[in-house]
């Protein structure tokens, strides 16, 4: 169970998307969101409609396809939405629950998220269980999906700002004349 969790797929991306965007913040709330999509992959699981999706071609072709469109949107919105500011304090952020609707989102329009609850989820319930081994299997599943999520989150949000901080850009303030601070290895231009 733990290789599909830390297998890259939709989630994995979004959750880069805002991390690389927004920061750490909006990378963990999208984690969450990831993580109740995936409890209600699991209620859709027993509930039968998540076996719906796997035996009928049309409901899961149309399942593929809004999801990669809901990702394209996302990705067109990144590249045409706005340009990234050098400094990361200066970049519009997501918002909480902006980040938390589009984790939420983003995994109930993913195919993986469906096929994992119809096909490995069942392999480890037995006919007779009761629905408390589905809530365990269910607690340790997100107990490895939201610290991984998260900490790659955190990982990324701090490695996108690590070449800014080293090199020692920072935010020109307001006026004309004021040039970021340059690293040492930079040409000078004085002029003598």
């Amino acid at each position: 169970m733990t290789l599909l969790i830390i297998t890259p797929g939709p989630d994995t991306a979004l959750v880069i998307r805002n991390a690389l965007g927004s920061g750490a913040r909006a990378a963990i709330a999208t984690a969450f969101g990831i993580g109740l999509g995936s409890v209600a992959w699991a209620l859709a699981s027993l509930l039968g409609v998540a076996v719906i999706l796997e035996t009928s071609a049309a409901a899961f072709t149309v399942l593929k396809l809004v999801g990669a469109g809901y990702l394209a949107y996302l990705g067109l919105r990144t590249l045409f939405g706005h340009r990234r500011p050098a400094d990361a304090s200066s970049r519009p952020k997501l918002g909480d629950r902006t980040a938390f609707h589009q984790g939420l989102l983003g995994n109930l329009l993913n195919p993986k998220a469906a096929a994992i609850f119809v096909t490995v989820f069942p392999q480890f319930i037995e006919p007779g269980d009761g629905a408390l081994r589905l809530l365990l299997m269910l607690a340790a599943f997100e107990m490895v999906l939201l610290p991984w999520l998260s900490l790659y989150g955190l990982v990324v949000s701090r490695a996108d700002d690590r070449p800014r901080r080293a090199a020692g850009v920072r935010t020109p303030l307001a006026g004309a004349g004021q040039d970021q601070v340059k690293p040492s290895w930079a040409p000078s231009r004085r002029r003598t």
